[in-house]
């Protein structure tokens, strides 16, 4: 396999992660850095989270179009606060790179289409960082589905606003957040939906294929709770409605000094339902003699899939993509930048939802239809 060079713009949490693994894949070449933060790119710090790490072999930049104008790439990383993209993406399309784009790509759709439209013309290989659907647990869970009838699932996700990894970008400098936590802030995270709950929306899309609409109530954060610019909703109860006909419950909080986050996930077909516990997916269903002759135990209806031990899913997702930008084929991907619009219009869309007081928004008008068009548009875009 050909060596392939890799550029990285955002140095934060995300991106050292990625480099990580970067750093121990046989054939990436790191050979660019680019963030706006000068202290972002030092090697020192860096190397406190990526060992391998040397500054030797890289070129370091705090301005994208230097790094873009020097060339030497085949392929690279957006790892930013999805608020502040400039063109990056459709830039290195047209350039010919092949991407990796962090989830969200935007917090606009007008602009995430514009993403697509220059990555489809330029026959690029993008994906976006969708790492749960790299879970080997997830992959056995969307195998032991396939073919069967799905009727609801329920994901409950309960977390702490303040206590999210502080980021590395320098909000306070940027209008954001004084304590950098932009994932608590609306404007910069576009909702706790938008910035975490994406990956729960794709996990099911993994597993149920793509939605078609969304319905959704915030309970919106009062005014004197606000705390170093905290100010994304308390709870968000959106439901999805999926083309195969099954309907999704996304149940979330951020709550203020709770400092304890969990969580519960079960998907259920019309004779039978699947969780993950602590030792793996579990699934519940009765598959003797019917109807029974007397009373069916536990026993007798929990089947836990046979499953190894889980994986690592941000190693696993960046070996696939520099794989398929090594050969130029995209067909082993998990997803594509393309596919990926689906989860995108589905997290957004429930933003708009919650807007209009929880009316249902079709997701093919939210795209294209002329009444959604302030909600698609980036301001001053």
């Amino acid at each position: 396999m050909k060596p392939v060079r890799v550029g990285m713009v955002g140095i934060g949490q995300r991106g050292l992660q990625h480099l990580d693994c970067l750093h121990r894949i046989p054939g990436a070449q790191v050979v660019a850095l680019c963030d706006p933060y000068e202290d972002n790119l030092a090697e020192a710090k860096i190397r406190r989270f990526v060992p391998l790490y040397q500054a030797a072999a890289t070129r370091r930049y705090t301005d994208f179009g230097a790094m873009m104008q020097d060339g030497g790439l085949d392929a690279l990383y957006l790892c930013i606060p999805p608020n502040v993209h400039a063109g990056e993406v459709i830039r290195a399309a047209e350039a010919g790179l092949h991407l990796f784009v962090e989830k969200p790509v935007s917090l606009f759709l007008d602009e995430a289409l514009a993403m697509d439209r220059a990555i489809t013309s330029a026959g690029a290989i993008a994906t976006v960082g969708f790492n749960q659907r790299h879970d080997n647990w997830h992959a056995a869970m969307r195998d032991f589905l396939a073919g069967k009838r799905l009727v609801q699932t329920t994901i409950v996700n309960n977390g702490t606003l303040e206590s999210h990894s502080v980021k590395h970008t320098h909000t306070e400098t940027a209008g954001g957040p004084r304590n950098r936590v932009w994932a608590a802030n609306y404007a910069w995270s576009g909702s706790t939906v938008v910035e975490a709950g994406i990956h729960q929306v794709d996990l099911m899309r993994y597993w149920a294929g793509d939605i078609d609409w969304v319905e959704a109530r915030y309970q919106h954060r009062a005014e004197d709770d606000i705390v170093d610019g905290g100010d994304n909703p308390y709870g968000y109860s959106v439901t999805f409605g999926f083309a195969c006909g099954m309907v999704a419950n996304l149940v979330m909080t951020r709550l203020r000094r709770t400092f304890w986050g969990d969580g519960y996930m079960d998907i259920a077909w019309d004779h039978g339902h699947l969780k993950i516990e602590g030792s793996g997916p579990v699934a519940y269903y009765y598959d003797g003699p019917y109807p029974p002759a007397g009373a069916v135990g536990g026993d007798a209806v929990r089947h836990p899939l046979p499953v190894p031990p889980r994986n690592d899913n941000t190693m696993d997702i960046n070996r696939d993509f520099i794989a398929a930008a090594a050969t130029g084929d995209g067909a082993t991907l998990r997803n594509t930048f393309h596919s990926s619009l689906n989860s995108h219009a589905a997290v957004l869309g429930a933003n708009v939802s919650d807007r209009l007081g929880g009316q249902r928004v079709v997701l093919a008008e939210l795209l294209s239809d002329e009444r959604y068009a302030a909600f698609r548009q980036k301001e001053g875009g």
